[in-house]
């Protein structure tokens, strides 16, 4: 926030009682100011006491879930706006999913040619066994409409391949009679 101006009269009508009253004013718009900036500090989602944040939450129509991480909490609170923005696409589903930090998801649309309107949803193995609940207040809040979701448990296993030698000798011996 840029710093306030300080009041100040034009040179005829600074002296006397005027100037005494610009100071005044001056004084208790700087007060004013103080309070508004510390106010707002205390809605910023990251650091606002919990009370204060169950507010915001329900001013943006985020419920708690139950067993839910305060860390998760914060941000859905934190970007309600912008995921209400996102909602609705596969791009700003895949945004919604990475500002919430629950690590990589593979969308895969009509996979199905008899149920076109299904979409799976793969995601990592730790996000799927942790946040379980999670997933359908995500469907119903900024999912598309009309659509049914399939969630699929995804595991990235690392695997190594070496080259090795490797020799053959082979003898082909044809007999004619």
């Amino acid at each position: 926030m840029e710093p306030r101006k300080p009041i100040k009269l034009r040179f005829w009508q600074d002296k006397g009682q005027l100037n005494q009253i610009a100071a005044a004013a001056d004084r208790w718009f700087g007060r004013i100011t103080e309070y508004l900036s510390w106010l707002n500090s205390q809605i910023d989602p990251e650091t606002a006491p919990l009370e204060l944040l169950d507010l915001l939450a329900w001013q943006r129509d985020i419920d708690r879930l139950p067993g839910e991480d305060e860390e998760l909490y914060r941000r859905r609170v934190k970007y309600a706006l912008a995921n209400a923005k996102d909602a609705g696409s596969k791009a700003g589903f895949a945004r919604i999913w990475e500002r919430l930090g629950l690590g990589s998801i593979i969308q895969t649309e009509r996979f199905d040619a008899e149920n076109w309107d299904v979409i799976r949803l793969q995601i990592d193995e730790f996000v799927f066994g942790k946040y379980a609940g999670l997933f359908d207040t995500l469907i119903e809040q900024y999912g598309r409409t009309c659509r049914r979701y399939v969630f699929e448990s995804r595991t990235v296993t690392p695997a190594e391949l070496r080259a090795a030698g490797f020799e053959c000798e082979v003898i082909n011996s044809i007999a004619r009679g």
